[in-house]
């Protein structure tokens, strides 16, 4: 077979009319908790001491939205996007194999691309990026490529519970990828009781030092916790739905999708009230709950916003989750840039200074920015920013940024 993809017969951007709008609804819904749930770690929080917590005055609402949180938000949202990432996956597959085209090539080089980004992300903003893993088990899904459907779903399930297993037999101890980390800290004069400091009031050099560092606690709680094994599995999930296209088919699967809104949330809201209320004890029963809850719940939320779209008022209604959908890429580091502005040194430095009561509202605020500026940007321009940047850089040619010069 030939390897070379012809100039005239290129795999060309998806274009506007080649997209389909609840996918960018649903990418851009999720794209919304997944702000909601990063804020603990954009605003320092995370990293101050119970003493500090304590003696803020919004500490008992602080409590009751962290417990929130943990029981709605954390986790499901990046559950839904990864699911999304695997859907593409098979978009992209489906329209190479429509034009006799050869796909590794080209879906790796996307990938490479997409690593760099995350490389640059980390260090130069924020050191819990997650684009590099998603590059990662993004190449992973191409042996499953002529995979029976039977295939593609028993390693998805036995993905998807990998993380429980690695935690409760102990088979990758935390930690264990965290000797640059320290070696980066003692060469630099950095130690935990000072992050905070450094991120707010230190300059910009010693920022990126401390996001390089940093990164290799991202490294070790991707791959201790097992979360790498859960992104791809959910890869592999989106995969199976996208190539069996039932994305296209939404009302023909409507039956499907109401009892899996039911399943979802009846199942999913039990186990994640377990899954918070044991969250900081790290037991067994917080591990066994999140990894039987989570998933549920998050097929819950897409599948109610999936019965919603369907409905007569739903694409009027969700219509605004679009635009940010479609620039996910750029939305998703954006939030991150926006968000190191408020809280790092780089900008107002407030990290530490407030909790789940005050962040939340600014996470959200920044969010509906988002959506205004996508919108604005979309009517002018047929990429994001950084999807243009990732088109070219996997195509290797020169794409039209804005619609006019399409026209």
């Amino acid at each position: 077979m030939e390897s070379r993809i012809q100039p005239a017969m290129r795999l060309t951007p998806t274009s506007g009319q080649e997209r389909y709008e609840f996918l960018d609804v649903l990418r851009g819904f999720a794209l919304l908790g997944i702000i909601t749930a990063n804020m603990i770690l954009y605003s320092l929080y995370l990293y101050l001491p119970e003493s500090a917590k304590v003696s803020m005055d919004t500490y008992s609402t602080d409590r009751v939205l962290d417990f929130l949180e943990l029981l709605l938000i954390e986790q499901k949202f990046y559950t839904i996007f990864s699911v999304l990432f695997g859907i593409g996956f098979a978009i992209l597959l489906t329209r190479a194999q429509a034009k006799h085209l050869v796909f590794q090539r080209f879906f790796l080089r996307r990938v490479w691309f997409l690593y760099l980004i995350g490389v640059a992300h980390a260090i130069l903003i924020w050191h819990d990026d997650i684009l590099q893993f998603y590059a990662f088990c993004g190449a992973l899904l191409l042996p499953f490529v002529r995979a029976r459907n039977r295939t593609i779903i028993v390693f998805s399930v036995l993905a998807l519970m990998a993380p429980a297993a690695i935690k409760l037999v102990g088979a990758i101890p935390p930690e264990s990828f965290t000797a640059p980390r320290d070696l980066l800290f003692d060469r630099f004069g950095f130690t935990h009781a000072t992050r905070i400091d450094i991120w707010t009031s230190r300059s910009p050099a010693d920022i990126v030092r401390l996001n390089l560092s940093s990164w290799f606690n991202q490294l070790d709680h991707v791959i201790t916790s097992g979360m790498i094994f859960k992104i791809f599995g959910c890869f592999l999930l989106g995969f199976y739905i996208g190539r069996n296209e039932i994305h296209k088919n939404l009302q023909k699967y409507r039956p499907i999708i109401k009892r899996l809104a039911v399943l979802g949330i009846a199942t999913g809201v039990p186990l994640n009230v377990i899954y918070a209320s044991t969250f900081s004890s790290e037991s067994w029963l917080q591990t066994v709950s999140g990894t039987l809850g989570i998933l549920p719940l998050s097929a819950g939320y897409a599948s109610l916003l999936c019965l919603l779209w369907m409905g007569p008022n739903g694409k009027h209604l969700l219509q605004h989750f679009a635009p940010v959908g479609r620039m996910a890429l750029t939305n998703y580091v954006g939030q991150s840039v926006i968000c190191t502005l408020i809280f790092y040194g780089t900008g107002l430095g407030l990290g530490g200074t407030m909790g789940p009561t005050l962040y939340v509202p600014v996470g959200i605020a920044v969010y509906l920015v988002q959506i205004m500026a996508s919108r604005a940007w979309l009517d002018r321009f047929q990429f994001g920013p950084l999807e243009w940047l990732w088109r070219m850089l996997t195509y290797g040619s020169r794409i039209p940024l804005t619609k006019r010069a399409i026209v």
